[in-house]
């Protein structure tokens, strides 16, 4: 197989000297140089030009897509828009129709990737502050204030995630920031109405992960579930985790990896390549790599305690149950109402665009 959904967390420690600080633009790397060297210069500057009108065109196509899906996504599953958590073998796993404990398994996913990286819930070791980068709709955010009685940053390329996000946590009491701060609520598994906690402060912004609106050691705990796959450039979005996280803080990166190459390997089989780059084109996904990749970037960034798992068993029964949606009822009205909004909000854009008002004229 050439995926492998996998999960590395570690620890940015409390003593390193150097933490990690905003890499720079590509162009400003380029010193002034001798002429071969200044040839070669602009040469790269050219290269990098062409990267970043690239790393543009991805981004829009992966805030379009989500401006486009996350209401279908909803309408189906809910808050999360993550893979499951599965024992192998279980019987949820395998009724891929019974859509409850799909959703349960959601939860699941989010309870085993604090237990996997050892987040405490003792008061004085709880996370307190939270960033959410790759937000989606807001459903690990507000789980996990919720959860902690933490404050929590959401981060999406998507306008209409964000709004969609802050409405929900308006509606649960999420966004009160005059209330004072009540504690933390003991849930779980199996809990799936949490009730309202207000006081707790859940917002949202249109932002980019590898360059985040924050100040230096700002978090407790990163959390990225499954966003980390949409990121063109892999050691900027690690080094921008590792920027945030406050000294002793917690990094959780939930993602999609390709497998880890053999030591004779120079690279994947020409048929897993094809495969991956189906998906690519399908979800707006720069190139992949692998968890071997990830642990040596959080190698490079002096992080501790680093830990991976290969996690590909425990999610694999979750696509069935997406696909099987798609086919319910509920699944083919929703994506009619999509396609639907979709072409109003498209003619409603052409009748505002000033070429078309010229030619109304």
């Amino acid at each position: 197989m050439a995926i492998s959904p996998s999960l590395c967390t570690c620890r940015l420690s409390s003593r390193r000297p150097d933490p990690p600080r905003r890499l720079p633009p590509p162009s400003s790397s380029f010193p002034r140089s001798p002429p071969i060297s200044q040839r070669f210069a602009r040469v790269t500057a050219a290269t990098a030009e062409a990267m970043t009108a690239e790393e543009a065109s991805l981004k829009k196509g992966i805030a379009e897509l989500y401006d486009e899906s996350s209401g279908l996504w909803e309408d189906i599953w809910g808050d999360h828009m993550h893979h499951g958590f599965y024992e192998p073998d279980s019987a949820a796993a395998a009724a891929a129709s019974d859509f409850d404990n799909h959703r349960l398994a959601q939860i699941r996913m989010i309870e085993e990737s604090l237990r996997f990286a050892g987040v405490s819930y003792e008061e004085d070791k709880r996370p307190k502050r939270v960033v959410d980068v790759g937000c989606g709709i807001g459903g690990s955010s507000r789980y996990l204030a919720k959860k902690y009685g933490a404050s929590c940053e959401g981060l999406t390329l998507s306008p209409i995630q964000a709004q969609r996000a802050q409405a929900l946590a308006a509606a649960q009491g999420l966004a009160d920031k005059a209330s004072p701060a009540s504690s933390p609520r003991r849930i779980g598994i199996g809990q799936t109405e949490l009730g309202v906690c207000r006081g707790l402060r859940v917002s949202f912004q249109v932002a980019d992960a590898l360059d985040q609106p924050f100040p230096d050691g700002q978090f407790d705990l990163v959390w990225s579930m499954e966003s980390g796959e949409h990121m063109p450039d892999k050691k900027k979005f690690v080094s921008e985790l590792a920027r945030v996280a406050a000294p002793g803080g917690t990094i959780i990166i939930v993602t999609w990896c390709h497998r880890d190459l053999s030591p004779s390997e120079e690279s994947l089989k020409p048929e897993e390549k094809a495969l991956l780059d189906k998906i690519c084109s399908a979800y707006y996904l720069p190139e992949w790599c692998s968890t071997a990749d990830y642990v040596k970037l959080l190698h490079s960034l002096s992080l501790q305690d680093i830990k991976v798992a290969n996690w590909s068993d425990h999610v694999a029964p979750f696509w069935p149950a997406v696909i099987r949606s798609a086919l319910t009822f509920k699944g083919l009205t929703s994506l009619i109402r999509s396609v639907v909004e979709n072409h109003k909000r498209s003619i409603g854009d052409a009748i505002d665009d000033q070429r078309v008002q010229d030619g109304l004229d």
